[in-house]
């Protein structure tokens, strides 16, 4: 009875001590949400707030001096011979026209400022709204003159003569000399570079918040999360709204910046957040950006959490846009500069689903940068393009993606087979194609020089190698030495694997290379793989002009020295296909002699076409066998 009696009390004591602990809590619980809900209700009403604090801080800091009042007079006293009735004979009908002059030079300066910045600004008003040291100083102005005003008439009355010194020898002085300082801050406030800077930091500290506990659990509020949701949100509008009003190279250049630098950092804590934050909320449907989608859309932005990121990059899509039509080629490079970094920070992170929205986006960009270049012959966007491109391809080699390499080996594929279609009648499109091979010629060089399997570069090899022949595109009638830089830069890349004792991929190549015969005669077509043997040779690691890429030289090869084993295997595999060719000939012949030989009126109609058909063969044998 002893032992049951005690096991008794030893489970009740527990039972007591786990209901404290949740109770206790539940408490702490309870009171981080009120705190939270403390802290977001300040940050909202900002002006009624700062009235309150500055209201406040008057009444106290006056009774306090009044409280001291006495001590504070013995010591003026003693330190500078100042008696109370000194005090008592100061003509106070001046304060109130001074504080008059200083809030008005004050206000007067910030209406003035204000309004002329907010027309290149338009988002500087909502900041000034928000701004602590503006609201705190203003309404300290405010409410020191009306302190000044009320004192004047009624400091004999109430016997408040300690409130006559505070207000005439501590706030007026106080504002006078902060009036000039803070008139310069405003006029640097007003600067569109600090307006960037503090729309940045605002949002980076939005970012932060997010990860602090009290936020978590008052996240359990849809309220919260919606109101979160719209100050991050609201930022990136205001930086699209700036992009578009403001003229100025330096200020785009920051805000592009800006905004890659908040979607990183926003990436980098993501995993802090509390999942409710990521909810297609009203805030998120209601926005101009998601405004359209539909259920299955907004199912999709919350199983992958990227509703911050897809209103990032779908603003800066329609910037790099904006920018690419009105030729301001750098900031649309530097868009895609962006784009590619934050790729590069996914991979780091191991964000999968951020990575197909970034592949989804430099598409995109792809088919914007080919309609604008067909539209105006004009290709720098795309070369800027298709680097930034590469740079997140190198990005899927350093980190072991092999499938998303194989896939955006075939988009680059696609996109030179539909820039090669439309350079017929832009010529200047055709180095495009060039850009796109070198591209993927250096991430081939790379994967070879990692070690990778040689099924996978086999594979990607011919992708490569299909990069100026568009699939049922007539080639007939077309000039084939359009297609010479491709030829050298696959060359570059066959020395390379010639280099590296990677013969079979060389003779992959040389077997492309050999292709062309269907175009040339024997004489003609070696005549033409002389010359591209020395453009390789003569050319070097930079150009003689400048390009938005530098003066590297796309056409250069470390390995020229291969050429001469280069021209062996071409030899080889020239001679051999060549003697194909001609029994494949020969054996045609001999069937088309054998039906000739049969006098006319025996002939029968099958007979007639099946000669006719091997006729055409005969003549056309050259072209259909190398393209076969």
């Amino acid at each position: 009875m002893l032992c049951s009696s005690i096991l008794k009390n030893e489970f009740h004591d527990r039972s007591f001590y786990l209901h404290s602990l949740t109770t206790l809590g539940s408490m702490s619980n309870q009171i981080t949400i009120l705190f939270a809900n403390v802290i977001n209700i300040i940050n909202k009403y900002r002006l009624f707030t700062s009235l309150v604090i500055i209201f406040l801080g008057i009444i106290i800091s006056d009774v306090m001096f009044h409280y001291f009042y006495p001590q504070i007079i013995s010591l003026i006293e003693y330190l500078f011979g100042l008696g109370k009735e000194s005090h008592d004979a100061v003509d106070l009908t001046f304060a109130p026209e001074i504080w008059g002059g200083v809030l008005a030079t004050v206000l007067g300066t910030l209406i003035i400022v204000i309004a002329i910045a907010a027309e290149s600004t338009p988002k500087l008003m909502d900041l000034f709204v928000k701004d602590w040291v503006s609201l705190l100083f203003i309404w300290f102005l405010i409410i020191a003159s009306i302190h000044a005003t009320i004192i004047m008439y009624y400091f004999g009355p109430m016997e408040r003569l300690s409130s006559v010194i505070l207000n005439t020898y501590i706030y007026l002085p106080i504002s006078s000399m902060l009036s000039l300082p803070y008139i310069f801050y405003i006029l640097l406030y007003s600067k569109t570079d600090n307006v960037i800077k503090k729309l940045y930091s605002l949002n980076i500290d939005d970012i932060n918040r997010l990860k602090n506990k009290s936020i978590h659990i008052a996240m359990r509020d849809t309220k919260v999360v919606e109101h979160y949701q719209y100050q991050l949100m609201s930022t990136i509008d205001q930086f699209d709204d700036l992009l578009e009003y403001i003229s100025f190279k330096e200020a785009q250049t920051e805000i592009i910046r800006r905004v890659g630098d908040t979607v990183r950092a926003y990436m980098g804590n993501k995993e802090s957040i509390y999942p409710n934050f990521f909810s297609a909320t009203d805030t998120i449907r209601n926005n101009p950006t998601f405004r359209t989608y539909i259920d299955h859309q907004y199912k999709d932005l919350e199983d992958r959490k990227t509703f911050y990121e897809v209103k990032s990059f779908k603003m800066m899509g329609n910037a790099y846009i904006r920018k690419m039509e009105n030729g301001e080629y750098e900031l649309a490079s530097l868009i895609a500069s962006e784009i590619s970094s934050i790729g590069l920070l996914a991979l780091k992170l191991n964000q999968e689903s951020l990575i197909t929205d970034i592949n989804i986006r430099f598409n995109t960009f792809m088919r914007f940068a080919i309609k604008h270049a067909v539209r105006n012959n004009e290709p720098r966007n795309l070369y800027n393009l298709a680097f930034h491109y590469s740079a997140l391809l190198k990005g899927y080699v350093d980190h072991d993606k092999s499938d998303l390499l194989k896939q955006s080996y075939f988009y680059f594929k696609f996109y030179s087979n539909e820039i090669f279609k439309q350079a017929e009648n832009n010529p200047s499109l055709y180095f495009i194609v060039d850009v796109l091979t070198t591209e993927l010629k250096k991430i081939s060089i790379l994967i070879s020089e990692n070690d990778w399997g040689d099924e996978l570069q086999e594979h990607l090899l011919k992708e490569i190698l299909q990069l100026d022949n568009p699939p049922d595109y007539p080639k007939e009638d077309l000039d084939q030495s359009v297609n010479n830089g491709v030829r050298v830069l696959q060359i570059g890349l066959a020395l390379h694997y010639i280099k590296i004792k990677k013969l079979n991929f060389a003779e992959t190549i040389v077997s492309d290379v050999l292709d062309d015969l269907a175009y040339f005669d024997n004489q003609t077509y070696l005549s033409l793989m002389e010359g591209l043997y020395n453009r390789i040779k003569f050319s070097g690691p930079t150009f003689w002009e400048d390009t938005d890429r530098g003066n590297t030289n796309i056409y250069y090869s470390p390995d020229s020295d291969k050429i001469d084993d280069f021209k062996k295997i071409l030899s080889g595999q020239m001679k051999d296909r060549l003697a194909k060719l001609d029994r494949d000939v020969q054996f045609l012949r001999l069937e088309l002699d054998q039906l000739k030989s049969k006098e006319e009126h025996s002939l029968s109609p099958e007979e007639k076409v099946k000669i006719n058909e091997l006729e055409m063969k005969i003549n056309t044998r050259r072209k259909t066998f190398f393209l076969k």
